[in-house]
């Protein structure tokens, strides 16, 4: 809703964001005499900036500042524990986007696959959205060959060592 009623200010206010910059307006009783001229006089206003401004931005696969693996919905997990006197570690790389089928997100262990193949599994996961580790694997071996995995690689902004 782009739509207030500001019964103490005794106005409607409409308001629009793109890109990170406002657009407000007022439309006050006073100028328009009743609250229901004054919503569609609201509602115009907004249909005509919607026409005039560039559709909103979506953040679905923007990075932001918590993002730790330099890919949207890939991140890293790192796991210690001991047992009986002996530590064992467990590094993964997960993957997870909206609608994912595992809540948890999808995870490829580093002792198995490697830091470099977990991590493009993860990626290849989240931009192909399945969770079929069979066609994964499958789909890493082509694309280990191309220069597309180099690239992903160069995306990682953290090292399992």
């Amino acid at each position: 809703m782009h739509t207030t009623k500001n019964v103490s200010s005794k106005c409607v206010m409409a308001r629009l964001m793109r890109k990170g910059v406002n657009y407000q307006e007022n439309f006050t009783l006073r100028e328009y005499g009743s609250w229901k001229k004054a919503e569609a006089a609201a509602k115009k206003w907004v249909a005509k900036m919607k026409e005039q401004l560039p559709a909103p931005e979506t953040s679905r696969d923007k990075v932001s500042k918590r993002n730790q693996s330099g890919v949207v919905g890939v991140w890293p997990s790192y796991n210690y524990n001991v047992r009986n006197g002996k530590a064992y570690h467990y590094s993964r790389w997960y993957a997870r986007w909206p609608g994912c089928p595992i809540k948890s997100g999808i995870g490829f262990s580093v002792n198995r696959f490697g830091d470099d193949d977990a991590f493009a599994l993860a990626v290849l996961a989240r931009t192909h959205e399945t969770v079929d580790r069979e066609w994964l694997e499958k789909k890493l071996k082509s694309f280990k060959k191309t220069k597309k995995y180099q690239a992903t690689l160069e995306k990682k902004q953290l090292e399992f060592v």
